[in-house]
């Protein structure tokens, strides 16, 4: 049998109503607990926050006694003593007077004479014999045209006269040139070169 709307409605308020009443009671029951919690929290951080008693001790420093500046000490101002003001002695010697000293008068130089060359007779020897001239029997004097340098040595020798016998003539130059010596002629006071004669003699008497 169906029950009319009015019941219907009545019973759908009366439900709403007790369901209602549980969520309201649980939603309240929450707030106590978490306003407990927060109460026992906050006390606890009270309590951790407040600071132990503080012990203050009063330490007496002694007084310093003031130093005292030491006295002054007067220092006493020596006058200083005037010293006699010496003057240096200053000898100035006088140099003697330089004595002229006169020169010798210069010694005339002499004159050098011009001369001709002179042979120097411990280099002027005679040559040896040739052997095959000696063995030959060939012998004669050779006359020979020597050319002198300013230092005296021979420096050219020609046959002028021949002996007759080229062995000799040849001996006598190649002797002359190597061994003779002369003291170099003079030409306004100064050595020079010459042309000179000499003859060189071969002699079987004096062949050695």
């Amino acid at each position: 049998m169906l029950r009319p709307q009015h019941e219907l409605a009545g019973l759908r308020g009366g439900a709403m109503t007790s369901r209602r009443m549980a969520s309201i009671a649980f939603v309240g029951a929450l707030h106590i607990v978490l306003i407990y919690a927060l109460m026992n929290g906050l006390a606890q951080k009270i309590v951790s926050v407040v600071p132990h008693d503080i012990v203050a001790h009063i330490v007496e420093t002694p007084q310093q006694q003031p130093v005292l500046p030491p006295p002054p000490v007067q220092i006493a101002k020596v006058q200083p003593t005037e010293q006699p003001a010496i003057e240096p002695v200053i000898d100035i010697q006088t140099p003697p007077a330089a004595t002229a000293i006169q020169s010798p008068p210069p010694q005339p130089t002499a004159a050098i004479a011009n001369s001709g060359a002179s042979g120097l007779t411990n280099t002027h020897t005679t040559p040896p014999y040739p052997p095959d001239a000696r063995r030959l029997g060939q012998q004669g004097t050779v006359v020979l045209q020597i050319t002198i340098a300013v230092n005296g040595a021979v420096t050219d020798a020609k046959v002028a006269t021949s002996s007759g016998t080229p062995a000799l003539d040849q001996t006598a130059v190649a002797w002359v040139m190597s061994h003779w010596k002369y003291k170099p002629a003079i030409a306004n006071g100064a050595p020079t070169q010459s042309v000179t004669q000499a003859a060189v003699k071969f002699d079987l008497k004096q062949a050695h």
